[in-house]
């Protein structure tokens, strides 16, 4: 029901009851029955029903979330319609550590936030649940500090963490609390503080390597922050000695000190101590070859490629690349091919091994191609559990309604001298709820169109790489290996820029005018004797704080060479500009090809039946970007005189 049909409603029953205060008659009590129906349904099951379903959905919310919000979603229903504030409570905390396995932060805040304040009501209450509310209402704490962290709230997270410190914590809680408190002030670039709050926990009494891992990595990280790696390396060798003696590390232990292990060997990679991180990698090597986890290995040794390279021992360097992407092959996980394959591919290009870098770069490409299929599936996963969660709000939202309508009923049968004010509740209860239902339709629609956006950008790597490579073979097949192996270096930096800009729905003008000049320079290479080009960029424009969708311009560069100026019997001309018009960016892209009519002339039927996929995504991501952003993104093409020649207009808002 829409808020403006909800006001209607409530108006004209109040219009009518107030006129004669009457009971409600024959005729509008089956109505009444009607609305109630839903929250009969969930009040007539067995009392014990909705604590069941959620020890049911506790023990499959790791293996099976759907099915565990299957169970929730009854299960708060059920509370709501019998005023179990403890299992409603109960359901959003269930509800926050799903979110939370996703993961979806946000989301696992808010309900954080509402199991926290529920349960603290309960837990100052007294009575036989309230035992039980002080232990839940601690969960809620935590895991509302611990999302409010990852979502990058830091203050909120702060505050939680100290209001948890106020209770009454067992000895292992309380150090808990306190590193996660030094967790927070690390991420606010206070290492000092950090540093400090990690280094006075008290040591337990009883021999902990799991705590003791995860203290001295906070300690190794604030001093590596520091430059300080001499305390950095002890803190670490306690840290992997911890581990090592740990009867069973969790995964979440081991995370700690790969995480942690990276961020001090970039440290000593930026202080140029290559050897103290090559030795640090090794040590790294040898403890995931234990534990036979060969991702990890692959990782590390295409690490300390960079590092040799660095150093300027690029056999050796070249060396560990190639184990890399052999141990790479083993694994399924096209994302580590991928990033051995790439590095892999960049080492024989500055070798001069045109062709196994090329092969190489295919390796890499079919990586891409899988890395991206699995994430638009895991996408998918995820798109479906936020719509099964926009449901429960919907359904929970419902049931208030009908549980107040329900209240408001009962009060006209007993006192029907307070009817007005009992309906004037429920209009302001109906009207904040639409509202809020309203506002939840949004956010599920924005999210689902953020994913959406998301996986069309993806879709651009796989098509701009392959045309890519299609140039390296036309070099490779007229036995140009000196432009081949400088279209190569040139295309590795582009592969770069664009893998590293692509996760992005927005970069500085500065970065896209490095992409574009980068690729106008990879075409000219391969049809100079067809085109020539220049960019001309208004001086006026602040290029790096202005923000604009990534790759958003190069599809209509691609066609202008690919199916205008290739085609030309003399040599063509390309020509990009940018200016400031009224508020906005205007980039101008014009060609003297032979124009859109000819183009389609000269397709064979096999081309006429495919559809480009570069200048497809880029209309769906403009009509996404306009729909999610409130913004006004526009393209208008322009036919030249006669027919030759087309002319691109897109126009940008500035964006800061």
């Amino acid at each position: 029901m829409s808020l403006k049909s909800s006001i209607s409603v409530v108006v004209v029953i109040a219009i009518a009851c107030s006129a004669g205060f009457a009971q409600p008659t024959q005729s509008q009590q089956p109505d009444s029955k009607k609305k109630q129906s839903k929250l009969s349904k969930y009040r007539d099951r067995r009392a014990s029903s909705s604590g069941v379903l959620l020890d049911e959905a506790e023990r499959e919310a790791e293996k099976n979330p759907a099915g565990a919000l299957d169970k929730v979603e009854d299960a708060l229903a059920e509370s709501i319609a019998k005023d179990n504030t403890f299992d409603e409570a109960r359901s959003y905390l269930l509800l926050g550590n799903i979110n939370a396995g996703i993961p979806e932060w946000k989301l696992a805040a808010q309900n954080y936030e509402k199991a926290t304040n529920i349960f603290r009501g309960l837990g100052g209450g007294g009575g036989e649940s309230s035992d039980k509310a002080v232990n839940e209402f601690k969960s809620s704490l935590r895991g509302l500090a611990k999302a409010n962290l990852e979502s990058g709230n830091y203050q909120a997270s702060l505050d939680n963490y100290k209001e948890l410190l106020t209770l009454e914590l067992t000895a292992d809680e309380r150090r808990d609390t306190q590193l996660a408190l030094s967790e927070v002030q690390y991420r606010m670039g206070n290492y000092d503080e950090s540093l400090k709050l990690a280094k006075t926990i008290p040591i337990p009494t009883r021999a902990d390597p799991q705590f003791q891992l995860a203290q001295q990595n906070m300690i190794a990280k604030n001093y590596a922050r520091k430059n300080d790696f001499d305390n950095t390396t002890r803190a670490l060798d306690s840290s992997i000695d911890a581990f090592r003696s740990s009867p069973a590390p969790s995964s979440a232990d081991y995370k700690s000190i790969q995480s942690t292990k990276e961020e001090v060997a970039n440290s000593l990679r930026e202080q140029g101590r290559y050897d103290e991180e090559i030795a640090l990698r090794n040590q790294s090597i040898e403890m995931n070859l234990e534990s036979k986890n060969l991702g990890e290995v692959a990782k590390d040794k295409v690490e300390l490629g960079k590092t040799l390279e660095a150093k300027g021992e690029r056999s050796e360097a070249l060396k560990e690349l190639i184990e890399a992407a052999a141990i790479a092959d083993t694994l399924d996980d096209p994302k580590e091919q991928a990033n051995a394959y790439l590095s892999l591919a960049d080492m024989y290009e500055k070798d001069g091994q045109s062709n196994n870098a090329l092969g190489a770069y295919r390796k890499y490409s079919t990586a891409v191609k899988k890395s991206e299929e699995a994430a638009a599936a895991q996408m998918e996963q995820r798109s479906v559990l936020i719509k099964k969660h926009t449901d429960i709000e919907e359904l929970s939202n419902s049931l208030y309604i009908d549980r107040s309508e329900d209240n408001a009923q009962q009060a006209i049968i007993a006192r029907q001298q307070v009817i007005i004010f009992s309906l004037a509740a429920i209009l302001l209860i109906i009207g904040v709820t639409s509202v809020f239902i309203y506002r939840s339709a949004q956010s599920s629609k924005r999210a689902n169109q953020l994913l959406a956006l998301k996986s069309l950008r993806s879709q651009m790597n796989p098509h701009f790489i392959f045309n890519a490579l299609n140039s390296v073979n036309h070099f490779i097949a007229e036995q140009d290996e000196r432009t081949a192996n400088k279209f190569l270096s040139e295309f590795s930096q582009l592969m770069r820029l664009v893998l590293e800009y692509s996760q992005e729905d927005f970069i500085t003008l500065q970065k896209e005018q490095e992409i574009l000049s980068l690729y106008m320079k990879l075409e000219h290479y391969r049809f100079r004797d067809k085109f020539e080009y220049a960019i001309d960029i208004d001086e006026s424009i602040n290029a790096e704080s202005v923000l604009v969708p990534p790759m958003l311009i190069q599809p209509y560069l691609e066609n202008a060479v690919w199916h205008g100026l290739r085609y030309r019997d003399s040599v063509g001309f390309l020509k990009l500009s940018m200016e400031q018009d009224n508020g906005s960016l205007v980039v101008t892209i014009t060609d003297n090809g032979i124009g859109r009519k000819k183009s389609a002339e000269l397709k064979t039927e096999n081309q006429k039946k495919h559809k480009s996929t570069g200048l497809k995504n880029i209309r769906e991501r403009l009509l996404i970007l306009n729909s999610v952003y409130r913004t006004h993104y526009e393209v208008t093409v322009m036919d030249g005189v006669d027919g030759e020649g087309t002319t691109v207009r897109v126009r940008l808002p500035i964006n800061k």
